[in-house]
């Protein structure tokens, strides 16, 4: 075990693009996260929570339920954070220590902008955790030198294994901090977990992480990023194409959502596409519930699954948009798809 969590290791930190510890636990994403707010935080600590979808509001969701004084940075969903978004927060808010944040945002497709946001956080002493579950091992990701001191992933989406591994990539700063925080934990105290199991493994996991692993780095980094760019780049251009826009602003290469015209049934053309196809795509989620639908390609797609994936979507495009008004009979004549 000892000898397959060093492999492990030494196999995630170019994925995270550090040189600091890497720790597996059992859980979901959502626990690596409470891990990050348990090991880094204090009873009634102030910290600052970026919000630009669903998903990174969750990280206001566990700080709340750890009594901390949460301060929500509300940015737009469509364009992601900014540098500028943060110094107001930074400022507004001296006493939080702590920044939790988002970088590849699932429920929006919109990768934010880390390496401007790091350094500023880094420029003020405070500790900057990144939830990168939908990035890492799809886009490149540079932890040390993005000033990131800690990042959490989880096994299913660019590690390419099943649900229920925590992946925690930990820096000199968070540990240094997490030495000095008094929240009270035990199974998720990183200390435990730090080149050993201190508990009972999630074995099949990391079994199945370890074979994923030495896909990924047969690749080699350049083909492994180029596929999946090109790859979310044929989805974009799916999506034009068929009368439709690209939600987020700056999308990532893992997650496309997709605003449909006015008065298109989402649900209808995600049931057909399920039914008819065997393919299942996602909803909006939050306040974006009815407004768009998602499309998720976060890991190995081949270019037969990326071409049944394309005359799917069209043939149920199709059937959606027939004798419907006007305006969606002019996006069916205007693809070049059907």
């Amino acid at each position: 075990m000892i000898e397959l969590l060093a492999r492990l290791e030494k196999g995630c930190q170019p994925l995270f693009g550090t040189t600091g510890d890497v720790l597996f636990q059992a859980s979901s994403g959502t626990g690596a996260m409470e891990s990050a707010v348990a090991n880094l935080t204090s009873p009634g600590d102030e910290v600052i929570v970026v919000v630009s979808g669903t998903f990174s509001l969750r990280w206001a969701d566990i700080a709340n339920a750890y009594g901390l004084t949460t301060h929500v940075v509300d940015v737009d969903w469509r364009r992601g954070a900014s540098a500028g978004d943060l110094a107001s927060a930074l400022n507004l808010w001296p006493n939080a220590q702590v920044v939790f944040h988002t970088w590849s945002e699932s429920s929006t497709g919109v990768l934010n902008n880390m390496p401007e946001i790091g350094k500023l956080i880094r420029s003020q002493g405070r500790i900057f955790v990144v939830d990168a579950i939908s990035g890492l091992a799809v886009s490149p990701m540079s932890m040390d030198a993005w000033n990131i001191d800690a990042a959490v992933v989880a096994s299913q989406k660019g590690l390419m294994a099943s649900p229920g591994l925590g992946v925690i990539a930990v820096g000199n700063r968070a540990w240094e901090k997490s030495e000095r925080a008094k929240t009270p934990r035990f199974y998720f105290d990183w200390k435990k977990y730090k080149g050993t199991a201190p508990f009972s493994p999630a074995l099949s996991l990391l079994h199945a992480l370890d074979g994923s692993l030495e896909f990924i780095h047969s690749q080699g980094s350049e083909k492994l990023f180029a596929r999946r760019a090109e790859v979310a780049e044929r989805i974009r251009d799916l999506v034009l194409r068929s009368g439709m826009e690209i939600y987020a602003l700056k999308p990532g290469n893992g997650v496309t959502g997709v605003i449909p015209p006015s008065g298109f049934d989402i649900t209808g053309f995600r049931r057909r596409l399920e039914n008819d196809f065997g393919i299942q795509i996602a909803a909006g989620l939050g306040k974006l519930k009815d407004e768009i639908f998602r499309i998720g390609h976060v890991g190995h797609v081949t270019d037969e699954e990326l071409s049944y994936f394309i005359e799917s979507f069209n043939r149920c495009l199709a059937a959606s948009y027939a004798g419907l008004r006007p305006e969606f009979t002019r996006c069916l004549r205007g693809s070049s798809s059907f």
